[in-house]
C-alpha cells in the first residue's frame, strides 16, 4: 500500500469500529443469535435478517430479533437467551473468521506511519479480546475499548473518548472509521472527524449517517483521510 500524502499533524490519531467495518461477523452472529432462540421455537434467521439486527451489542440484537419473530421476552427469558448468545458468539469468534480483504494491510500501512489506533465496539469486551486475537489484528491497536457495564454504548461518546485518550490526542486530531450511525453519532458527539464504510450493517443508506466522509473499501482510507486534514493541520 503505496503512503498517502497525510497533512502532517492530523490525523493524530485513528479510532476504528469492529463489526462491519474491520470484520464481517454477521455470520458468527447468526450462529449465536439461532441458539439463543432455538428453545424459544422459533426458525432459524436468515444471514440477511441478521444483518439488519446488529448494532448496539446483544442485548440490543436480541431485542431485535425477538420483535423479529413477533415475541415479547419477559426479563427472565431474555438473560436466558443471552446466556445461550454469549458462548456460541465466543467460540464462533476464536475462530478468526471473516476479516475483510485489506483490513490487515490497512492496519500495518498505519501503524508504519506512526499514527496511533484505536478500537472502539459495542461488542461485549471479553467477545472483542477473544476476537482480536483470533483475528491477527491485536497487535496493532494501542487502545480498545468494548462495552462493559461502566460504559455507555456508542453514540454516546463516552466508549469513542475512552479509547482516544490514551492514544495522546485530543477530539479535533481524531478521525472515527465505522459503518453504521452508533459510529457517526459518537464521533459527532466527541467532537472528532468521521469516515463512513459502505460495506457493513448500517440500517439506514450510508449517506445519510452525516460521516464527513464515504469509503467502499477499506484499500481507499489513506485517500479519503488525504482530502479530510482540517485546514492549517
Amino acid at each position: 500500500m503505496a503512503a498517502a500524502p497525510f497533512s502532517v499533524g492530523w490525523p493524530r490519531a485513528i479510532v476504528f469500529d469492529l463489526d462491519g467495518t474491520l470484520v464481517d461477523s454477521a455470520p458468527d452472529i447468526q450462529l449465536a443469535i439461532n441458539a439463543a432462540f432455538a428453545p424459544l421455537g422459533v426458525a432459524p434467521f436468515e444471514l440477511a435478517q441478521v444483518k439488519g439486527l446488529i448494532g448496539g451489542g446483544a442485548p440490543a440484537a436480541v431485542a431485535r430479533a425477538a420483535a423479529m419473530a413477533g415475541l415479547t421476552l419477559a426479563p427472565d427469558d431474555e438473560k436466558a437467551a443471552l446466556a445461550r448468545f454469549y458462548p456460541v458468539y465466543a467460540e464462533a469468534s476464536a475462530k478468526g473468521r471473516g476479516l475483510y480483504p485489506g483490513a490487515a494491510e490497512l492496519l500495518a500501512h498505519l501503524t508504519d506511519r506512526g499514527i496511533p489506533l484505536g478500537l472502539c465496539t459495542n461488542k461485549a469486551e471479553p467477545i472483542t479480546a477473544i476476537a482480536l486475537e483470533a483475528l491477527g489484528i491485536r497487535p496493532f491497536f494501542s487502545a480498545v475499548v468494548g462495552a462493559r457495564d461502566d460504559l455507555p454504548k456508542k453514540p454516546d461518546p463516552t466508549m469513542l473518548r475512552a479509547a482516544f485518550t490514551p492514544l495522546g490526542a485530543d477530539a479535533a486530531s481524531v478521525l472515527m472509521v465505522g459503518d453504521t450511525a452508533a459510529d457517526i453519532g459518537a464521533a459527532h458527539a466527541a467532537g472528532c472527524r468521521s469516515i463512513a464504510i459502505s460495506h457493513g450493517y448500517s440500517r439506514v443508506p450510508v449517506a445519510d449517517l452525516g460521516a464527513d466522509g464515504i469509503i467502499h473499501h477499506l484499500a481507499e482510507l489513506s485517500g479519503a483521510i488525504a482530502t479530510l486534514a482540517p485546514s492549517g493541520a
